[in-house]
């Protein structure tokens, strides 16, 4: 084989390599109890890879999780690039790699606010680019309405924790806890103590423009008002923060919203 028809396949198979994966599904929007998901698969039915883009507790964050056969754990991975095409607009995040129970290699990573209209209403492709791998890029297609029919679904949760969305979009940045482990919650919340088979309690906390809990509201009870009222009493005693921010950066009160997981 000539140099120049050996260059020509070596481009051919770079170009299928890094080809985007098709989706294998459409667009799904789970309302879930404490979170809205939207998902969707792409790539072969043998070998596919499952996106998430989920809205929870994290006022202003989104959290993309990708989970697939193919994906390789790499624990020296601390960040990666998620690319937005094709106008190649990019954002350097960090990542958290698990291990599903069926074995797939999954990895997690959180946008501290999310996309921009301009970018969903641009992006085409989404990649994530690691160190020492090929990018992972998936043909994801129009997001206007699926990111359309995700915030329906957000503006839903919040509205049933008493919290206004537009309150929440207004925000330039929303409250950021200070030294979680020192608030006296996680180590004080015990299955044992909540109702039989509960293994999640959710608080809404008002917080301050000088960053300190004002009032808290069970949102998902442990099952014991006891316990509940324990939590609460903790959180607004010692949980601070770095206060929300309006758009005009002045710092504001605004609402945090905290699942907790009860120890075994």
């Amino acid at each position: 084989m000539s140099l120049i028809a050996l260059a020509l396949a070596s481009a051919a198979d770079a170009a299928q390599a890094q080809a985007p994966l098709a989706p294998s599904s459409s667009w799904n929007v789970d309302y879930a109890e404490s979170e809205c998901r939207l998902s969707r698969t792409f790539g072969p039915a043998d070998d596919t890879t499952t996106l998430r883009i989920i809205r929870g507790a994290s006022l202003k964050a989104v959290e993309y999780t990708l989970a697939g056969k193919s994906l390789k754990i790499r624990d020296w991975n601390y960040n990666v690039l998620l690319r937005l095409g094709p106008d190649g607009t990019s954002h350097k995040l960090p990542v958290l790699w698990y291990r599903l129970p069926t074995g797939e290699g999954a990895l997690q990573i959180i946008g501290e606010n999310e996309l921009r209209p301009a970018e969903i209403a641009s992006t085409r492709t989404l990649s994530v680019e690691l160190d020492g791998a090929e990018p992972l890029q998936l043909a994801v297609g129009s997001l206007d309405k699926p990111f359309a029919a995700l915030n329906a679904c957000y503006d839903d949760l919040l509205t049933s924790w008493g919290i206004d969305p537009t309150k929440v979009r207004d925000l330039k940045t929303a409250a950021r806890p200070l030294n979680m482990q020192s608030w006296s919650i996680f180590e004080n919340i015990w299955a044992s103590d909540a109702a039989k088979g509960s293994k999640w309690m959710t608080i809404r906390l008002d917080v301050n423009e000088i960053g300190k809990a004002q009032t808290c509201k069970t949102l998902a009870s442990s099952g014991s008002a006891e316990l509940d009222a324990k939590i609460c009493a903790a959180a607004i005693k010692k949980a601070r923060f770095v206060p929300a921010a309006s758009a005009s950066g002045e710092k504001v009160g605004a609402p945090f919203v905290l699942r907790i997981q009860m120890r075994e």
